[in-house]
């Protein structure tokens, strides 16, 4: 049969890599990702792959820095004043503005964006995490701003109040099962996310009246510090190119071990 191509798109055709190239895939930096992966799929392209053109832009994708850096960052500023304020460190009426704008920028914003990186380079506990915990803190801003910009009119004293105690439960039941996710991952990180859950649970207790602020905010200030670590483990051993502050996956501890293998079916 006699190709009805022009030779504008065969030298097009010519140009496109295939799935099966494996060439392509060193040249471009993908053979070690996952065949469904982000990058894959918008490197080879389900509406008929791209260009030559466009593997520089991939490869700038693939080399990203570490978002979870930013997002941990983000996350650790805003834990912190608003733990200090619950620990009754901090004056309530005076730096709760305060707390709303860093909650909009760097816990919100910043923090919704590295969950955003964090997706891209396939890290989906991180990308959940961040985008989730983002978008924790931008839903705490407009709740705050609307209620002290149109108060009763918004919502009353008690149904504020409510309203807040709810939104930290459903936090609450969604760290719980990234607190178990997180076993999977390294020990900082489990840190992390272990003083993060007993801070929710003693957040949740203070707002329906069991308890005062104060516990969840000395729990709320330790894991601010935990996350701050973890983020500053990630800049500095990045910076320097090697381990400086060592964070090893929790699965190599002995206590660990046999649990992590129990998961995955193997035998001990």
């Amino acid at each position: 049969m006699v190709s009805t191509m022009t030779e504008e798109e065969q030298a097009t055709q010519a140009t496109r890599p295939t799935r099966n190239n494996d060439s392509g895939d060193e040249e471009l930096g993908l053979k070690d990702l996952p065949p469904n992966s982000f990058v894959r799929r918008y490197s080879y392209g389900n509406m008929g792959g791209m260009s030559q053109e466009y593997h520089p832009a991939i490869k700038q994708v693939m080399n990203l820095g570490h978002p979870e850096a930013l997002g941990l960052a983000g996350f650790a500023a805003t834990d912190f004043m608003l733990s200090c304020m619950n620990a009754h460190l901090l004056p309530h009426d005076k730096m709760v503005n305060s707390i709303v704008a860093l909650g909009f920028m760097y816990g919100g914003s910043a923090q919704l964006i590295a969950g955003i990186l964090t997706f891209i380079k396939q890290n989906t506990f991180g990308g959940v995490a961040f985008s989730s915990y983002g978008a924790f803190w931008l839903t705490f801003g407009v709740l705050i701003t609307l209620h002290a910009e149109y108060g009763s009119q918004f919502l009353g004293t008690n149904d504020y109040v409510t309203a807040l105690g709810f939104i930290l439960v459903c936090y609450t039941i969604f760290n719980t099962y990234m607190f178990v996710a997180s076993m999977g991952h390294n020990i900082q990180l489990y840190i992390v996310f272990l003083t993060l859950e007993l801070e929710l649970v003693l957040d949740d207790m203070h707002f329906f009246g069991a308890i005062s602020s104060v516990p969840g905010g000395i729990l709320g200030m330790l894991c601010s510090i935990s996350a701050w670590v973890l983020s500053a483990t990630i800049v500095i051993n990045d910076s320097f190119g090697t381990t400086v502050i060592p964070n090893p996956e929790l699965k190599d501890l002995p206590v660990f071990r046999d649990w992590v293998k129990m998961i995955k079916g193997q035998k001990k």
